[in-house]
């Protein structure tokens, strides 16, 4: 038991049998030294309970969807307690699981579970290791705010920090108020104050869950559609309204402030561009209520800009402030560059922000939409996290959670490459950290997902090609998806038989056959730019095909930020930065022309005159309507790898950086830069320029534990 000044927080449980003990009693005994008041119980959960305290019933609630999805605030929960031993019982009952998918099988084990928390002037009770499941120990289903229960409404402002403690809110100082409508409005440390009489009274109910969902995010798009339906049909046009804008796409939370003398109601969206929030049927919809002198906090949610409409009795005055702050794991920036290129400055610096705010729970693709851990999103993700970040511990979280809660016999998040991804991603990591200590951790799921891949494949031949192959967002045959399939099995199998090599004690069998594929294969006209990138980078395709086909291609659609930054590494692959370089402005670049604060999960070099705007211009993955796609994806952060390495050109010869290679390259008429990259020695320091007379000068600043053993020489371009 802890005060409140020491807070822990609570986690979910069940019964050890999981969803086959549907009904048990979870409990717990506690003794207080003095009476304590102000007390009050909060609870979620699967199913039923009866909540019983000193054998006395105090309430009964009855089995609903909606109990996992929100703090319970039993309202007849005495608000004292006498000194001496209490016992606390939840008496539950579930005939309602989480539902499983083959998308969310890593979640077998968390079909079920109960959370709790009892507080009181100096008390402090969650639900941890020490309560009871009848007569044994009850079991963790999960921490807080991981899937697919993630965030509960109506959380204490303090849970923000979720089940690892490790998330923080930054104030975010620097918002605007546009378009003001009928609302006086202020801004003074990016704090909104808005005061006014109301025009306009109104309730929006939220409409009651039907169902248990498979994840966090899909039962609150399921929400805002239907409470974005019934905003619609509301007449809004008397209400006091503002738009804001946070500057940059944020993890964000309102904390509101009421500091008027009545109730307010205020009916909020939030979206990632102004196009969204006026046409996206699935835009943030949220509804609060606001007793006076109240403060009351939002979930954190993926977005820029936040509309507010302020409704209460017609002709009362209202005064509420706003405030906003960004939700993410708190993580100091080891990864820095200066140029003198505002443009690549400025792709490096939102490439950073994009991958700050995705660090959450876990890894997340992107912060607007899925956050579950995808395993192709987060392999890419870490790509930059590396070099950015003293801290892989996100990292680590996600390919724990996908490696050792996907069962043999499924492949991760349903898709058969995603399994492959997973592999790579223990392989990339030990090379860039050469943190053998995880990768040991990881020694049992390694060796089952490398069984359970080399079970599906044919002997002689190769990995068969599997139902739900994704390969890339942008449309591609089946044909085009067996043979990039058949490339990243063969890059995973090449990265592991180097890991098998340099950490026998894994005891890794890799034993896969290798099918015989050309260049041919890869190389076809009317195939997709994944395709051919995964040839090349796979070794598929001849050094002679790569390069004439390189030297020959001019970006089109359909493209995503994925494969092009694959692109731009085979360019470099063969000496061709400067195309590199052309690509990574183009894209990026061309993001940050259109408004980009946060890098994107697709982009059009050429978008479809016949949409209305450039973010409904951007569906290339066919499954997704307008809006849908994210433009904040970590996976767009990459072009801080191809920074590092190449602009840079720090490359590590062994993992951890113990050795490396430095070896800066000069693009697009850069003459000075300087630049930072995380290594686990410490920060490792580029800088260089061309002097007065067109000599090409750097210096390199590596901390101990790091040997330079080959450097740039007289190779290097002069100008």
């Amino acid at each position: 038991m802890n005060t409140q000044q020491n807070i822990e927080l609570p986690l979910w449980l069940w019964h050890e049998k999981r969803e086959q003990h549907p009904s048990f009693t979870l409990s717990r005994t506690f003794t207080l030294e003095q009476e304590v008041v102000g007390v009050s119980f909060h609870a979620s959960f699967t199913g039923a309970a009866r909540i019983v305290l000193d054998g006395e019933l105090v309430a009964t609630i009855e089995e609903r969807a909606g109990n996992a999805g929100e703090w319970l605030h039993i309202a007849n929960f005495p608000n004292a307690l006498q000194a001496g031993e209490h016992e606390l019982k939840l008496e539950l009952s579930c005939s309602s699981f989480i539902p499983l998918a083959e998308v969310n099988y890593y979640l077998w084990n968390r079909l079920v579970g109960a959370i709790a928390y009892l507080q009181g002037d100096g008390l402090w009770l969650v639900t941890d290791e020490s309560w009871q499941a009848d007569d044994t120990q009850a079991s963790i289903i999960c921490k807080l705010g991981e899937e697919p229960f993630g965030d509960l409404e109506n959380s204490p402002a303090a849970f923000v920090a979720g089940g690892y403690g490790d998330i923080e809110a930054y104030d975010l100082n620097s918002t605007t108020v546009i378009g003001e409508e009928a609302l006086q409005s202020a801004v003074s440390n990016g704090v909104v104050s808005v005061t006014g009489k109301h025009g306009q009274d109104g309730t929006l109910v939220k409409p009651e869950q039907q169902q248990l969902e498979l994840f966090y995010h899909l039962r609150k798009q399921n929400e805002w559609k239907a409470m974005r339906e019934l905003q619609r049909g509301m007449n809004l046009s008397g209400a006091s309204s503002v738009t804001i804008d946070l500057q940059a796409e944020h993890n964000c939370r309102l904390a509101v402030v009421n500091n008027g003398a009545e109730r307010v109601k205020l009916l909020w969206n939030g979206a990632e561009s102004l196009h969204e929030l006026a046409h996206y049927d699935g835009c943030i919809t949220e509804w609060l209520e606001i007793e006076p002198g109240q403060t009351q906090y939002t979930l954190p949610q993926g977005c820029r800009y936040i509309q507010l409409f302020v409704l209460g009795e017609v002709g009362q005055p209202f005064a509420l402030e706003v405030k906003f702050q960004s939700v993410h794991v708190a993580l100091r920036q080891a990864g820095t560059l200066s140029s003198d290129s505002e443009q690549l400055n400025e792709i490096f610096q939102v490439s950073a922000h994009t991958s700050r705010i995705c660090h959450q729970i876990g890894l997340w693709d992107g912060i607007k939409r899925d956050r579950l851990n995808w395993t192709f999103d987060f392999y890419l993700a870490a790509k930059s996290c590396y070099f950015l970040w003293d801290d892989t511990k996100v990292i680590q979280r996600a390919v724990r959670e996908l490696g050792v809660d996907t069962p043999s016999g499924h492949w991760m998040n349903s898709i058969c490459e995603y399994t492959l991804w997973w592999l790579k991603t223990v392989c990339e990591y030990y090379v860039q950290t050469g943190d053998k200590t995880f990768v040991l951790e990881m020694k049992e799921p390694l060796q089952r997902h490398i069984a359970w891949v080399g079970q599906n494949t044919k002997p002689g031949v190769g990995l068969l090609p599997q139902d739900g192959v994704l390969v890339e967002w942008v449309p591609l045959t089946d044909e085009e998806r067996a043979v990039a399939l058949q490339a990243i099995y063969a890059l995973t199998r090449a990265d592991l038989l180097k890991l098998a090599v340099a950490m026998p004690e894994l005891e890794l069998a890799i034993d896969w056959p290798l099918q015989t594929l050309t260049s041919e294969h890869y190389l076809k006209q009317p195939y997709a730019l994944a395709v051919k990138v995964l040839g090349i980078a796979s070794g598929y395709v001849s050094d002679d095909a790569a390069v004439a086909f390189l030297d020959s291609y001019q970006l089109a659609d359909p493209l995503t930020p994925l494969s092009a930054f694959q692109l731009a590494e085979c360019y470099s692959r063969y000496g061709r930065h400067e195309r590199a370089y052309e690509i990574i402005k183009t894209v990026w670049g061309g993001m940050l022309d259109n408004g980009a604060t946060t890098f994107w999960e697709s982009y059009t070099v050429r978008p479809d005159s016949s949409k209305r705007d450039f973010h409904d211009a951007l569906t290339t993955y066919t499954a997704y309507g307008s809006y849908r796609m994210s433009l904040c994806h970590a996976w767009s952060s990459t072009p801080v790898k191809w920074i590092g390495e190449v602009v840079l050109g720090i490359q590590p010869l062994s993992p951890g950086y113990s050795k490396v290679r430095i070896a800066p390259t000069p693009v697009g008429g850069i003459r000075s830069c300087k630049g930072t990259v995380n290594t686990p020695h410490g920060d490792l320091t580029v800088q260089w320029h061309y002097d007065e007379d067109g000599a090409f000068r750097y210096v390199v600043t590596a901390p101990p534990g790091v040997t330079v053993v080959e450097m740039a020489g007289s190779e290097q371009p002069s100008v």
